[in-house]
This record gives structure tokens, C-alpha cells and sequence, in this order.
């Protein structure tokens, strides 16, 4: 199992982080997706191993017009 980290720049609601995290367990591979209360603008997705992952995970984001960085992979 995989981890990334994500920081985003946006402020996202309470139903913003339910769709996104919803969208993303919905990919292939995604195992978990996990946002803190206390730590809003960061997310931690779980994930198997493999090579596209990240950029899977970013373009979904990218999609929902976000703007994140990866802070730890």
C-alpha cells in the first residue's frame, strides 16, 4: 500500500470534501481517502501501488478545479 498527501490552496465545505473524497474512492486502486476537521486543506489517499496512481489522483483534483500541491508520497 501507497500513501500521498495532498495540501490544497482552496477551502473546501463539509459536502465539497464528501463528493471529492466519494469521487476518489471511486477510482481503481483507492483504498482510503482521509481529511482531518482540524487539518481542512490536507487529505491522505491510500492506494496500491501503481505507476499512474499519483497522476490519477491529481487529475481528478485538477478536475474539480483545485489547486493542490503533493506534499508526501
Amino acid at each position: 500500500m501507497r500513501a500521498i498527501q495532498i495540501h490544497f490552496h482552496d477551502t473546501l465545505d463539509n459536502q465539497q470534501r464528501d463528493q471529492l473524497r466519494n469521487e476518489l474512492m471511486a477510482l481503481p486502486h483507492v483504498s482510503n481517502v482521509e481529511v482531518e476537521a482540524s487539518k481542512e486543506h490536507d487529505m491522505l489517499i491510500e492506494f496500491e501501488e501503481r505507476h499512474n496512481m499519483p497522476m490519477s489522483i491529481m487529475d481528478v483534483l485538477h478536475n474539480q478545479g483545485l489547486h493542490p500541491d503533493i506534499t508526501a508520497c
